[in-house]
């Protein structure tokens, strides 16, 4: 089984880590993104969860989160 595909976020721009995201997933089953921002952390849930994708976050507002993304 292959690693999931990491992506550190922390700091871009609004969009930035959703495109991040996106592209990862054309090309890996399953990424961990980690990102600074709850803008970011909802962004990237709603794209997960558009693409059919299962979605489990690790964190606590304030705080730095984990997302891990996987094609179902």
């Amino acid at each position: 089984m292959d690693m999931p595909e990491l992506i550190d976020a922390r700091g871009l721009g609004c969009a930035e880590p959703v495109i991040l995201a996106k592209k990862a997933l054309e090309s890996h089953d399953e990424i961990i993104l980690i990102v600074d921002a709850h803008i970011a952390l909802e962004n990237i849930k709603a794209l997960g969860l558009h693409m059919g994708c299962l979605v489990d976050v690790t964190g606590q507002p304030g705080e730095t989160y984990s997302i891990r993304i996987r094609r179902q």
